[in-house]
């Protein structure tokens, strides 16, 4: 999924997504990058929803702010390509130890990005990601704040783009909420938008907010 700074996108989607995820009783993860979840835990407790995420297990990689339930920490000391194996190997190591299908929710990875100043390093990590795919226990929804990547020496979103079999846009618009679908494996589904209006939206998340409390 693809947002800018100046949309709920990410926040709402989160909520969604560890919905979906109890609904259909699968396990959500969250790999919090640079301390990316804490700025949304915050902007969800503005709007009704404190502690959104306690009870999910988290792999931090990088920052201080711990939010959730952080089971594992990688540092971003050295070598870049060096983090991104160790957080290949602990994933993995968390993928063997649990059963059934896993979601991982992917959060900040465009700062992490954003500390690359080498195409050999940011291949690297586009690299490890690819191995990723197809994983049968595995599926990994990626959230990328364009507003900081169209400013990177870097540019990661036509690779993203490339590997991700989905590719949504989260479009800001006053009155209500905008998704474009710009790449999913359905015939006939590309280039088609999703128009939610606000009220329909808060009358979601008021669902949501009462069956989380």
């Amino acid at each position: 999924m693809k947002a800018e700074s100046t949309s709920y996108g990410p926040e709402f989607f989160a909520i969604l997504l560890k919905k979906y995820a109890n609904m259909r009783g699968r396990k959500l993860i969250i790999v919090d990058m640079l301390d990316t979840l804490h700025v949304i835990s915050e902007h969800l407790k503005v709007l009704g929803f404190p502690d959104a995420f306690a009870d999910v297990p988290v792999i931090k990689i990088g920052g201080t702010l711990a939010v959730g339930n952080v089971i594992k920490r990688i540092s971003i000391a050295g070598e870049h390509v060096l983090y991104v194996k160790k957080y290949k190997e602990l994933l993995d190591g968390y993928l063997n130890e649990e059963e059934g299908e896993i979601m991982a929710l992917v959060i900040g990875g465009e700062r992490l990005m954003a500390l690359l100043s080498k195409y050999s390093e940011f291949y690297q990590m586009i690299i490890e990601t690819q191995k990723l795919l197809g994983h049968p226990k595995l599926i990994t929804i990626s959230v990328i704040d364009t507003t900081i990547t169209r400013n990177l020496s870097i540019d990661p979103i036509p690779e993203l783009e490339r590997i991700a079999t989905t590719v949504v846009e989260a479009i800001p618009k006053e009155g209500s909420s905008v998704l474009r679908i710009e790449k999913m494996p359905t015939i006939g589904v590309m280039k088609r938008t999703i128009e939610i209006v606000t009220p329909t939206l808060m009358s979601l998340l008021l669902t949501l907010k009462q069956a989380h409390t």
